[in-house]
């Protein structure tokens, strides 16, 4: 906005000299010519100085300077028509345009000090100016032909502010689309990284299982048993499944693939693939989140199996038992899931992403469930149990439909 300020000042200074040319050529009239031929040229000076400074700092300019700006145009046409005839000049209302100019770029308080600016300067000009010398038998049509030219004048640089601003508009509703497309696919990637990251994390297991059986078959002097072929076929079941999931969502899109579920079914679903990855946890449920519904984007489900699973083992490795507890509960918008196990409970680095050596995990499964239910406004905290053990807390809004 302030090199198309810069711009018309220029124009702005031609057509001053213009008009001086003309009144002292054409129509002889005795005017002041030192004090407005002097303000003209120190307008132009500072003109060029503004066009070489804001041209060299190659930045947005701020609202205060373009104010400043404004503020030096409205003095200035306040000492021109001083010298012109004040509130008699036909181009007075040209105090309009700077008003005009900073509406459309500035904030409501700029605008009123400008405005605020301009009255007192027109007020002030009601008893203090210079009047126009009369010239016989055509004051009038004078003043007339004078308020055509700033009718022009006013409207061909209204056209030219307001065309650049719906310009710049155009280009800003431009470069925000731009942006949202971006994130858009941003999220997209991300979130089809944060599923592969899940679904490697879920075919640690099996695949840890589908090792231990090889293991045991290439130390053991008979062929397997039909058991054992049984269970392998199970775990090679399960990595296959894992697979084709990540494949749909790949195919489908990862972000725009979210559905409105039950709260309880949800949580149910994801207690049933847990079994189907722990078979031998044993998970107690209590409480209800009644007909609270959730907006399930694809990477909730497995975030939240991941946290079950971090349960289980820890209870698993302090008490030698697969067992947890969940707690559900809906209020004020808001749904709590609570996983209760009987490990080492919270401590110093707990959420740390690292792989530990007594554990098959590969120390990620918290870093994805944090970054699954952030991405769906949720967020996880965790703190000590009573009786020992670990308290995982994870709150998901809820939708009323």
């Amino acid at each position: 906005m302030i090199q198309l300020l810069i711009s018309l000042r220029y124009l702005a200074v031609a057509l001053q000299w213009v008009a001086l040319l003309w009144i002292s050529q054409r129509l002889g009239m005795q005017l002041p010519w030192s004090a407005l031929i002097v303000t003209s040229v120190l307008l132009l000076a500072f003109n060029v100085l503004s066009h070489w400074w804001f041209r060299r700092r190659r930045q947005v300019a701020s609202n205060l300077a373009l104010w400043l700006q404004l503020s030096v145009d409205v003095v200035a046409l306040t000492v021109l028509f001083y010298f012109t005839g004040g509130p008699t000049n036909p181009f007075v209302s040209l105090y309009l345009l700077p008003i005009a100019m900073a509406a459309t770029a500035l904030e409501l308080l700029p605008v009123a000090g400008l405005t605020l600016l301009t009255a007192l300067s027109y007020t002030w000009l009601m008893s203090h100016n210079v009047a126009l010398p009369h010239v016989h038998g055509g004051d009038f049509q004078l003043h007339v032909s004078g308020m055509w030219i700033n009718f022009l004048l006013s409207s061909a640089i209204m056209v030219a502010v307001l065309g650049r601003f719906m310009s710049m508009l155009k280009e800003q509703r431009r470069r925000l689309a731009e942006v949202r497309e971006r994130t858009l696919r941003d999220e997209s990637l991300l979130a089809l990284g944060t599923l592969a990251a899940g679904t490697a994390h879920e075919l640690n297991t099996p695949l840890t299982t589908i090792g231990l059986l090889l293991d045991e078959w290439q130390q053991a002097a008979l062929p397997p048993d039909a058991e054992a072929i049984a269970n392998l076929r199970v775990q090679v079941l399960r990595c296959q499944t894992h697979v084709r999931a990540l494949a749909a969502l790949a195919r489908h899109g990862a972000v725009g693939g979210a559905s409105v579920r039950g709260a309880d079914d949800f949580v149910f679903e994801c207690i049933d693939r847990l079994h189907l990855l722990r078979p031998g946890a044993d998970v107690e449920i209590s409480g209800s989140a009644g007909t609270a519904k959730l907006i399930v984007e694809p990477a909730l489900p497995q975030a939240l199996i991941n946290l079950m699973n971090n349960a289980v083992d820890a209870s698993l490795a302090m008490v030698g038992a697969a067992t947890i507890e969940i707690e559900l509960q809906a209020k004020l918008g808001r749904l709590m899931i609570r996983i209760l196990d009987r490990g080492v409970g919270p401590g110093a680095g707990f959420g740390a992403v690292a792989a530990t050596g007594d554990r098959p995990g590969l120390g990620i499964g918290l870093m994805i469930s944090n970054a699954s239910i952030e991405r769906s406004d949720g967020c996880v905290r965790h703190y000590a149990r009573a009786g020992g053990g670990c308290v995982t807390e994870v709150e998901l809004g809820v939708v009323n439909h």
